[in-house]
């Protein structure tokens, strides 16, 4: 039954961590930067901020992973909040070998602000908030490890939410999280201390100091000297070291920013609205919109009042809507349509042009020299409307009228 349940504990150990290598994501970036400080020698990599997660049953995160494909050799980092430490995972030619570096005085709610792994030759050292923890020494570094591939190719996974940092020594790796900013303030808090307890010892007066009156036993007043303690920390507010200040002081700025925008838009909008208000004081249709000349009238439109036929299309005019043609067989002005003939269905007389009208249909006149309402047109006698002088005959040959003159002779 023991063996069962170490059995248990074994697998569902091994799952988490599979579900943790299987959340990290390839970062070209930090793969191209990694491998530009790998080829000078030594590298630090550093994470900041690390907060407990939300699901606190799950003790064992994810850190980041380094792999070289082309040798099969992985090193993955987990940070163990439940055993205090963080785990290495070397894996190469399907062996794993795994190294354990220890990190006091965390637990799984605690954040830890800085996390730095230096690689130095063939030694990985350990430092938690700006302290040194624990080191390993390791067969393979990652300079050997990157020179032994022909076509080298380092490729880094990492949790999302943890931004990695890259520096050449510790010393920068230090500044970058604000390591020495943390030791001058804790400097001068022992020196405050100090000048305080001098004071305390010389008993000298000072102008922060107040006096309290207290009855003796004799009943006579006596003022005594009490320096306020200059030491005293508030509880109340929160003390930030590192970058928490910087950030601090960052989002001040944004607000104050937002803030000095939000005033201007705030006057703008009361320029807007004292400017309409002027024009509503002083329109005329506005006072008394019902009376004599004063009285509102609105002009129709396309899209308030439509009085084209449906179909027809409508247009806004100075004068009004103004609607086109009727659809394919139908007569009208566009608002009225009915059925009727159009010049698509009616035939003019040869050379005699057609026009769409309300009523339908209409031909023009037809030509010079004929007669006819322009859709039927027949050839017309010149003689008719220039008639000869008394005395000439008419004649008609072939359809075509000529006079000729004949003298009478008379006795």
């Amino acid at each position: 039954m023991n063996w069962t349940r170490v059995l248990l504990i074994g697998l569902t150990a091994l799952a988490l961590t599979f579900v943790e290598v299987a959340s990290l994501s390839l970062d070209p970036v930090a793969s191209a930067e990694l491998e530009q400080f790998i080829r000078k020698g030594d590298v630090v990599i550093s994470t900041r901020h690390i907060r407990p997660r939300r699901k606190l049953h799950i003790s064992i995160e994810a850190l980041f992973m380094i792999d070289f494909p082309m040798l099969k050799h992985k090193m993955s980092f987990f940070l163990d909040r439940k055993q205090q430490r963080v785990t290495l995972d070397i894996s190469a030619n399907g062996a794993t070998e795994s190294r354990n570096f220890e990190i006091p005085n965390i637990n799984e709610t605690s954040t830890i602000r800085s996390l730095a792994l230096q690689f130095s030759k063939n030694r990985i050292t350990l430092h938690v908030d700006c302290k040194p923890s624990t080191h390993h020494d390791i067969d393979m570094n990652l300079a050997k490890l990157y020179t032994q591939m022909d076509d080298p190719v380092i490729k880094l996974f990492r949790e999302r939410k943890y931004p990695l940092h890259f520096d050449a020594d510790m010393e920068h790796s230090l500044q970058r999280a604000n390591c020495q900013k943390g030791l001058h303030r804790r400097g001068n808090r022992r020196m405050l201390r100090n000048k305080i307890t001098e004071r305390e010892k010389n008993k000298k007066r000072d102008v922060r100091g107040w006096y309290e009156p207290t009855i003796s036993r004799e009943g006579v007043t006596d003022h005594r000297h009490q320096e306020v303690p200059t030491d005293v920390e508030r509880g109340d507010i929160p003390i930030l070291h590192g970058d928490c200040e910087d950030a601090l002081a960052r989002s001040l700025s944004d607000l104050l920013a937002l803030v000095k925008l939000l005033r201007e838009d705030v006057a703008h909008q009361r320029q807007e609205i004292a400017y309409l208000r002027m024009l509503l004081e002083n329109c005329a249709g506005c006072k008394n919109p019902l009376s004599g000349d004063n009285q509102l009238r609105l002009e129709p439109t396309c899209r308030t009042a439509n009085p084209c036929y449906r179909g027809v299309d409508c247009l806004d005019s100075a004068a009004g809507p103004r609607c086109g043609r009727c659809p394919a067989g139908l007569i009208g002005d566009g608002k009225i349509c009915k059925p009727g003939v159009t010049c698509a269905n009616f035939q003019c007389y040869p050379g005699v042009q057609c026009h769409d009208t309300v009523n339908g249909a209409q031909c023009d006149s037809c030509p010079v020299g004929y007669e006819g309402d322009g859709r039927t047109c027949s050839l017309r006698n010149p003689c008719m409307d220039t008639p000869c002088p008394s005395g000439n005959i008419h004649y008609q040959r072939q359809s075509q009228y000529t006079a000729r003159k004949y003298s009478v002779i008379t006795n």
